[in-house]
């Protein structure tokens, strides 16, 4: 009776065992993550965000996202990260002094940058919180993000940008390269701002 007792417990665990368990989280999902999940994008690439998404991070963030999913360049960019060799963890700040900040991996990751086993990890941290003064945004409409939601777009492009040159091997400084210069002007004027700059003292 003990010994039958004894293999029905143990089959019963055996069967737990097969359950998939609501504790256990992917402890490191790659692509862009967002509130500890990955992002998720439909055919179009835009982006389609969890519940925990929408409860964990700033509206802005995610409407910021959305619109830069929209132009050619952050369908591109999106394209190119959305697969398990990158992991872009993305973390909301609001001590920030700006509106975001990309910062430079270590150096094991940028040697990896053309070997496609190994997955690179960067940082994209961002403030949804930041408020441009509207006299600015007023004077130069042009240069300056309007919204939160733009503002957030333009942090998305920006730093991604600087994420891109990292998946290339290059780092910084970054701000100084024409090619930099010339893929954040065409990134920008798609946002609806041709004239924002983005150089050391802007970030």
């Amino acid at each position: 009776m003990q010994s039958r007792t004894t293999i029905a417990c143990l089959c019963a665990i055996g069967l737990l065992a097969t359950e998939a368990s609501p504790f256990v989280r992917d402890r490191n999902p790659h692509a862009f993550v967002l509130a500890g999940e990955r992002i998720r994008f439909d055919a179009n690439l835009m982006p389609q965000f969890t519940d925990k998404q929408i409860n964990e991070s700033a509206e802005a963030t995610r409407a910021g996202l959305a619109k830069w999913a929209s132009t050619d360049h952050g369908r591109r960019f999106i394209a190119r990260f959305n697969r398990d060799e990158y992991e872009v963890l993305i973390t909301e700040n609001w001590m920030e002094e700006g509106i975001g900040r990309a910062p430079q991996p270590g150096l094991a990751t940028l040697v990896a940058a053309s070997d496609h086993s190994k997955i690179k990890a960067y940082d994209l941290i961002l403030n949804p919180t930041f408020n441009i003064p509207r006299s600015v945004v007023n004077v130069y409409p042009s240069r300056q993000p309007a919204t939160p939601a733009d503002q957030m777009a333009a942090a998305w492009a920006g730093e991604m940008l600087h994420i891109y040159f990292y998946s290339n091997g290059i780092s910084l400084p970054h701000h100084q390269r024409a090619d930099f210069q010339q893929e954040w002007h065409l990134m920008a004027a798609e946002l609806g701002l041709p004239n924002m700059p983005h150089a050391d003292d802007d970030e």
